[in-house]
Order: C-alpha cells, then structure tokens, then sequence
C-alpha cells in the first residue's frame, strides 16, 4: 500500500493507518523536514520524495505526481491525498 501525501494536515491524519499497514509514502520534498518522519521509518515504513514541490490544488499535477509514483513502485494500492 501506497500513501502520496502533500501536506504536513494530510501526513498527519493519515499516521494511524499508514503505520499500521507499513505503508510506503511518497511525500512533497518540502516534507522532508517534517519531525515525524522517523516514526513513519521506526514503524517500518519506507519513505520516498517527489522530484519537484506538487501544489495539491492543482488536478494536473496531482496526476503528474501520481504519475510519476506509479512509474516507480510496484504496488498497484495508492491512496492519494486530495484538497
């Protein structure tokens, strides 16, 4: 399972179930900050950054993201977050 995350709000809401399935994540570089990012890693989850900063409003580069993560993983399960 697959979570494109953009925001610091969706990470958030998304914790619980993404540390419970040891989901992989694919995050906004500008998340790489983030504090929380080694319980993600100490719960077992991998964690992947977008080539380029994505503004969640905008369709076309959600899809682009989205593109992009299907391109480079073999899970076929992504939750995308959306504003």
């Amino acid at each position: 399972m697959i979570f494109l995350i953009f925001t610091a709000e969706g990470l958030a809401e998304a914790a619980a179930e993404i540390k419970a399935e040891k989901a992989t994540l694919w995050l906004n570089p500008g998340l790489q900050e983030n504090d929380k990012l080694s319980g993600f890693i100490a719960a077992g989850c991998d964690c992947y950054f977008l080539p380029e900063q994505v503004d969640a409003g905008n369709e076309k580069a959600v899809l682009n993201a989205l593109s992009h993560v299907e391109k480079n993983s073999r899970d076929n399960e992504i939750y995308v977050e959306y504003l």
